[in-house]
């Protein structure tokens, strides 16, 4: 079931866009792994008052966390997956966000100070 698509999984409190591991869970019946996850932002334009989605990575600049992300479904409720088209916008932004480079430079603008983020090499 999905295998080696990208799927939008949603109907939580937050939805995201990755990979659904296909092997069992080890919280058991109900959980779902998801790897390499987006998390989905719903955006108002100021402009035009259109809801807009961006994704975002999650695991941050630090590496703050790991590349997935564990959801519980109770039995009752409503999840929905949907399956990207690899020929889509939102695919191909996807892959850029997922491949992109975390900054290891952080550069604060009201002191004028500049450090570095990450792991000590």
């Amino acid at each position: 079931m999905y295998n080696d698509e990208i799927i939008e999984f949603s109907g939580g409190i937050n939805s995201y866009i990755g990979k659904l591991e296909q092997s069992k869970h080890p919280q058991g019946p109900g959980w779902y792994r998801i790897i390499d996850p987006c998390l989905v932002i719903q955006k108002e334009g100021l402009e035009t008052k259109q809801i807009k989605n961006t994704i975002a990575t999650i695991w941050g600049p630090q590496k703050n966390f790991r590349k997935f992300v564990d959801i519980y479904v109770p039995p009752d409720s409503i999840m929905e997956v949907k399956v990207l088209d690899k020929d889509g916008e939102l695919y191909k932004f996807y892959q850029t966000e997922i491949s992109r480079k975390a900054p290891n430079l952080i550069v604060l603008p009201s002191m004028g100070v500049a450090g570095k983020v990450g792991r000590p090499n």
